[in-house]
């Protein structure tokens, strides 16, 4: 279970989180957490990632586009984010993009991947939102129709990073985590307690999630303090 530190916003709320992940200091911290993943990926580059957390408001949509960021940057061609928090999406609004369509339109058959990814301001960085998901997406998720879909997106982007809604609260992260390479839990260190943590890591298990990789969040300040009072 790895672990790595950092002070971020815990949630993704205006474009300002994106300007302020823009900026280097924070570039710096999400390129060395990049960094650390490619160390422990095993000899291969190419990677599906789920970033999710056990509760709302732990900083897993913040993280998601920050990792999204790096990997853009280090391979210098197009990495998918996907928004896959139909409860709370919130990749497109961070773009200023409608989340008009999305994730959520393919699963039920009315649009093609194509007519979904959006470009982003960010070079390399592609984006796709939740969209509206049909009634009985949950058991979709959990079909052979997306760990297909996943391997088409593999085709096409050599890292792809999902948004996944809290574990706790909702199903949709046991099931994309045991479709990925790598499942990332964001934990607010100090706040999260240890039993709903460990309730989360029972669940990812149980789906069929071996390991699970921690980032701790808000336990020291590697982003100068006059950025983090703008988080």
């Amino acid at each position: 279970m790895a672990e790595a530190d950092m002070n971020l916003s815990p949630a993704l709320s205006n474009r300002q989180t994106l300007q302020i992940l823009s900026g280097p200091e924070a570039r710096q911290v999400f390129m060395g957490i990049y960094d650390n993943i490619l160390l422990t990926s095993g000899g291969t580059r190419r990677k599906s990632y789920l970033i999710c957390s056990a509760n709302r408001g732990e900083g897993a949509s913040t993280v998601a586009l920050g990792l999204a960021m790096a990997a853009a940057e280090a391979w210098n061609q197009p990495v998918l984010l996907v928004d896959g928090n139909f409860s709370h999406p919130g990749v497109c609004e961070a773009f200023g993009l409608p989340d008009i369509q999305g994730l959520g339109d393919i699963l039920a058959g009315g649009q093609d991947v194509k007519n979904v990814v959006r470009d982003t301001t960010i070079p390399h960085l592609q984006v796709m939102g939740a969209g509206v998901p049909p009634l009985n997406h949950v058991s979709m998720l959990g079909a052979p129709a997306f760990s297909n879909l996943l391997n088409g997106f593999a085709e096409a982007y050599p890292v792809i990073i999902i948004d996944g809604p809290p574990i706790n609260g909702f199903p949709e992260s046991v099931l994309y985590a045991a479709q990925v390479d790598r499942a990332l839990m964001v934990v607010k260190s100090g706040i999260t307690r240890v039993p709903v943590v460990s309730s989360a890591l029972v669940r990812l298990a149980a789906g069929g999630c071996d390991h699970v990789d921690l980032i701790l969040n808000q336990r020291t300040f590697p982003i100068p303090a006059w950025i983090y009072q703008r988080l």
